[in-house]
């Protein structure tokens, strides 16, 4: 039999300070993706072209220059695969409980990714 599992709930607003997440909002205006950023897109294309059969059509259409690619989040890959379909890079925001202390922080601050504080 399953037991029951307690679930956290979930944190819709984040506790600290807009001045923590400075530093990630001026590497991203500051610096362009760095290398960790093409180490995760070839990892996620193989991915997706391995077990999704990823394919993407009307690429060619998208305009150079700023831009909002808005992927609905059917699953929790869908940015991933928005980004691997266009042939350039997307920096991407997520929400700013995935930043602090740890590889994953690092691997967002230094891939382009910058935190958005939901509900401020």
């Amino acid at each position: 039999m399953a037991e029951n599992v307690e679930i956290k709930p979930q944190v819709y607003k984040d506790s600290r300070p807009a001045e923590v997440f400075n530093e990630f909002h001026e590497r991203v205006r500051d610096h362009p993706p760095e290398w960790i950023y093409e180490v995760v897109r070839v990892i996620t294309v193989s991915f997706a072209l391995s077990a999704f059969r990823l394919r993407g059509y009307g690429s060619e259409n998208v305009p150079s220059g700023p831009l909002i690619l808005a992927p609905n989040h059917a699953s929790f890959m869908d940015h991933f695969f928005c980004a691997a379909c266009v042939r350039r890079h997307v920096q991407f925001m997520a929400k700013s409980q995935l930043f602090g202390s740890g590889l994953m922080s690092w691997v967002y601050n230094h891939g382009g990714v910058f935190p958005v504080r939901r509900g401020n």
